[in-house]
């Protein structure tokens, strides 16, 4: 509840189960290959989406990225994160660390260390999550 509509970070905004709802209600209705099972659990600054697949039998399920200049909501149009919703959280927590001004240089670049770290961090979530994230990180 407490995170509820708040930003874990730019990119991760987890949505309280009111928005959802009113997202998924809505977005099932005008768009007939958005699966039954799928669930928009969060949303970007930018309006892409993420969701779970409710039918995956995997616990907790696992997490798809979809980005809206797509378009449709089509299987091919979303990006198997291949992480699961725990992880989505710590790659969203530990995305929001970086966003230090210390970590940077004169040119808001980060610096090198900390690019490194992070990509260690990110691949201690789950190897190669550092090169599947639908955003350009660094």
């Amino acid at each position: 509840e407490k995170l509820a509509d708040n930003k874990i970070e730019e990119d991760h905004v987890f949505l309280s189960y009111e928005k959802a709802k009113r997202y998924n209600d809505e977005y099932h209705e005008d768009f007939s290959e958005f699966k039954e099972s799928h669930w928009i659990f969060a949303e970007t600054g930018r309006g892409d989406f993420w969701i779970i697949d409710l039918d995956d039998m995997e616990s907790p399920p696992t997490v798809l990225f979809y980005d809206h200049d797509l378009e449709d909501f089509s299987p091919e149009n979303m990006l198997n994160m291949s992480i699961n919703i725990l992880e989505w959280f710590e790659l969203a927590d530990l995305i929001s660390q970086l966003h230090n001004p210390d970590f940077y240089d004169k040119d808001f670049r980060l610096k090198e260390h900390w690019k490194q770290k992070a990509i260690e961090e990110i691949e201690k979530i789950k190897k190669g999550l550092s090169i599947k994230s639908p955003f350009q990180l660094f």
